[in-house]
């Protein structure tokens, strides 16, 4: 990926996240967003993001500075305390594990490995909203177990059941894939076979990975809407991200599509747009929607600056997570 496109696909996500934030929570059918509005749920200005964008920017954060994971820790417990990486130094919004993980590490001083929640009705997807710049670190690793020891330690830090692990490691492995010039139809092909391949030498994880199986189905993409979830849970917000990806080619359109899901709009949204930027990277978002969202400063500054370390092989970083993470001990 080109600077410039690494921008766009960033961008995008935190514009989703912002179309996303005034209908969080609403009912589908009863709004209809054609663009960037404000206050609504959370009572928060036109362009602001939630913790989507907020959790994202700690973690782009993190990789830059390759950073330990009680530094991506301390960054999350700064944004959930003081305000720190929001568009208007106001906490909002935070969900349930997220808040549970960062409270065990600043409160309990739990290992940061071991503060997300592992209980089977913790399985949001907190994790899933924050990690897709992981994707662009690991573009060039092609060992699938060290993909996995990354995607695993940057998601269990905040959620520790086994089915939000494999839903991010799905995730991943699919926008990997978009960048190596793959469609979205192809990169699902290619993830399932895969997951066949992972889950033989990984039992533990076949009945998580059976979870996500519908995304696989020959007849995904024509399923109604009616037949499509976008509530919190891990498993739906993926499914209704993947199914808006499949069906809109045109950023924007499909952008608000996933918006107009309703219930968790802002992430369904933000996952969505990822997933579209990925695979049509020269696509930008409307500049007016851009030019709408708040703190450009801190944006710009930190999407500015990530820029060129995260389009190449870090290896020092899979080094150190491979080192210092230990998921095989599950």
């Amino acid at each position: 990926m080109t600077a410039q496109e690494i921008l766009n696909v960033l961008r995008a996500a935190v514009v989703a996240d912002a179309l996303g934030v005034p209908v969080e929570m609403k009912a589908r059918g009863t709004f209809q967003l054609t663009g960037m509005t404000g206050h609504g749920s959370w009572d928060q200005p036109t362009g602001s993001w939630s913790d989507d964008s907020s959790m994202t920017l700690c973690l782009l954060a993190n990789i830059n500075e390759q950073g330990s994971y009680a530094d991506l820790m301390d960054k999350f417990e700064r944004y959930m305390m003081t305000g720190a990486y929001t568009p208007t130094g106001t906490t909002f919004d935070v969900g349930r594990t997220c808040a549970h993980a960062v409270r065990q590490y600043a409160i309990n001083h739990i290992e940061p490995l071991h503060c997300g929640d592992t209980a089977g009705n913790a399985n949001g997807n907190g994790a899933l909203m924050r990690i897709a710049p992981l994707a662009l670190v690991l573009k060039n690793e092609d060992n699938q177990d060290n993909r996995f020891a990354v995607i695993h330690n940057y998601t269990v830090v905040t959620h520790g059941h086994l089915r939000a692990i494999m839903g991010s490691f799905i995730y991943i492995e699919l926008l990997r894939d978009l960048m190596m010039g793959m469609s979205l139809r192809q990169a699902l092909s290619h993830v399932q076979e895969a997951l066949i391949t992972f889950v033989a030498t990984h039992e533990k994880f076949a009945s998580e990975a059976a979870t996500y199986q519908r995304l696989f189905t020959p007849r995904f993409q024509q399923l109604p809407a009616t037949a499509i979830r976008s509530t919190g849970y891990v498993v739906d917000t993926l499914e209704a991200a993947v199914w808006i990806a499949l069906n809109h080619h045109d950023l924007a359109t499909g952008i608000l599509a996933a918006a107009n899901l309703g219930s968790d709009s802002d992430t369904v949204a933000t996952v969505a747009a990822s997933l579209m930027a990925f695979e049509r990277p020269q696509q930008s978002v409307p500049t007016d929607w851009w030019d709408q969202t708040l703190n450009h400063e801190l944006l710009d500054h930190m999407m500015q600056r990530s820029r060129p370390s995260l389009g190449r092989k870090n290896d020092e970083l899979t080094r150190k997570i491979c080192l210092y993470g230990d998921w095989t001990a599950l």
